[in-house]
């Protein structure tokens, strides 16, 4: 035997006083508990509300994202834009207080 496999059985033989083994009655009102709930049917309203909730916020970040892209892209003239920025010879970009240029 090795001591990895001596080690092992110690492990084990220390963690039994440790497990959690429910008494009788415990068990009893654990299973019940569980059975409870799985029993129990939601209503109608609530099975809605927990559908809705989600697909509500769903919906309003999609149409915020529209109304924001919308208005990013109705605040500039347009394609007038995009031809100046390739038109140019090149572009300079500032991160962290570093900048970098790139050229067509």
């Amino acid at each position: 035997m090795t001591d990895s496999d001596k080690f092992f059985e110690r492990l084990q033989a220390d963690a039994r006083r440790l497990r959690f083994e429910p008494d009788e009655a415990t068990a009893t009102r654990i299973a019940a508990r569980i059975r409870e709930r799985i029993a129990e049917q939601p209503s109608a309203a609530v099975f809605l509300a927990r559908w809705f909730r989600p697909v509500a916020a769903s919906l309003s970040a999609l149409a915020l994202a529209a109304v924001l892209g919308i208005a990013w892209f109705e605040k500039g003239t347009g394609e007038a834009d995009v031809e100046a920025i390739a038109a140019g010879s090149e572009i300079e970009i500032a991160v962290a207080g570093d900048f970098y240029r790139v050229s067509n």
